[in-house]
């Protein structure tokens, strides 16, 4: 994290947890560092290092906790992933229990490079995981995990999350990419239970993006739901969704958002003469990334004395609607498909079966597949796919009937 951004974060602690006030006014738990900044907890590193004094087929792991001292009593498991060409991937998993020390070994492992492991342990309900590995040429691998006390209630935490969306106009439907990134700055892993965030009606498509952890969001009634272990750190959950429009003008939608949001953005290509507008925001003003595209930002820092934010209020305004030269192409379109009708009719007085009613039937369900493809891969969307399926199912069902 940049220096910036962690000072930025860190200043909104106020605002966010009773835990932090009372961290405040002196009360500050074992394991911060003298001078440290009040209430941010850095945490101690995990790490996966390659160990040459270990035989060949081994991991040792270290179980520690949020001083660094050893956890005992605990089971540790070795997740082994497979990936094969000649016998396709398979899964499987050995656990052992640390001793006193914290300490557990693994032995006996393959070492070839089509085999990765990854530590993993369910400690007090909470999912905590070092980094999947492979031994290949390394040999042998020592592995420090660290597991933290879990709470379900945020209140009982330092979290703060920056909320980031972006838009994009398409076809008949806006998608929109949702980036949370949620800063655990105290001592304990936060679980979150029932945490929703409200999803616009009628919005489709919604896709969470893969994690090697627990943390994802799913959907269902209409909500995001937010799940997975977050102990002290950076994580980051990525997710998207479409909205449909029929050309309308105005498109006006309302999301939710997690807790204890200090910072958040919207964002919009710059394009036409299309204006974003956010409840509470300042106007939108365009600027350009490294590659000179340009986009509609308006943000927010939240103040301490701010109530918090909740939910967006978001106005994707002037869109570009059908006019005229829109409707001229269409009248063409429409045309240039009934003169080859015309003439593939004429040409059907003559020969009604061969090879060629074969070829025209293999092309139609060429493009059938491939419309597929494009609507189950987001690119298409559900206006232009109902009408080209249309199309060419009247064009197949006109080829077998001259058959």
């Amino acid at each position: 994290m940049r220096t910036r951004d962690w000072l930025v974060v860190a200043t909104a602690l106020t605002a966010w947890s009773p835990l932090a006030h009372a961290q405040d006014e002196g009360q500050m738990p074992p394991g911060h560092a003298p001078g440290a900044m009040p209430g941010v907890f850095t945490p101690p590193e995990d790490t996966e290092q390659e160990d040459p004094l270990l035989t060949p087929g081994t991991i040792t792991v270290d179980l520690r906790d949020a001083d660094d001292k050893p956890v005992g009593g605990e089971t540790v498991t070795l997740g082994i992933l497979v990936n094969s060409i000649a016998k396709g991937d398979s899964r499987s998993h050995v656990q052992h229990t640390t001793d006193a020390s914290g300490h557990v070994v693994f032995g006996g492992l393959d070492t070839t490079s089509t085999i990765a492991y990854r530590v993993s342990v369910g400690y007090q309900g909470g999912a905590f995981a070092a980094m999947p590995f492979q031994l290949g040429q390394v040999k042998a691998m020592h592995v420090v995990l660290h597991v933290y006390p879990v709470t379900h209630d945020v209140q009982q935490t330092i979290i703060v999350t920056e909320a980031t969306l972006a838009g994009e106009v398409r076809d008949d439907r806006i998608q929109m990419e949702e980036v949370f990134t949620v800063y655990n700055l105290g001592r304990k892993a936060w679980q979150p239970l029932d945490v929703e965030m409200k999803l616009p009606p009628g919005e489709t498509a919604f896709a969470a993006q893969a994690s090697m952890s627990d943390q994802s969001v799913d959907e269902a009634g209409g909500l995001a739901r937010l799940r997975g272990t977050f102990p002290p750190g950076r994580h980051t959950i990525e997710f998207r969704w479409q909205l449909p429009w029929s050309d309308n003008k105005d498109v006006d939608f309302q999301v939710g958002l997690p807790p204890h949001v200090a910072i958040a953005r919207i964002m919009l290509p710059a394009t036409s003469d299309i204006k974003l507008s956010v409840g509470g925001f300042p106007p939108a003003s365009v600027r350009h990334d490294t590659q000179g595209q340009s986009f509609l930002v308006t943000e927010r820092q939240l103040r301490p004395e701010e109530a918090k934010l909740t939910s967006l209020s978001v106005g994707i305004h002037d869109l570009p609607t059908p006019g005229p030269g829109r409707m001229i192409a269409l009248v063409l379109a429409a045309c240039g498909v009934a003169a080859g009708l015309l003439f593939a009719s004429g040409r059907r007085q003559r020969a009604r079966t061969g090879p060629e009613a074969t070829s025209v039937r293999t092309a139609v369900l060429e493009e059938l597949a491939e419309l597929e493809r494009g609507r189950m891969s987001g690119e298409i969307g559900p206006k232009t796919y109902e009408r080209a399926r249309r199309e060419l199912i009247d064009t197949l069902a006109r080829t077998l009937a001259e058959t």
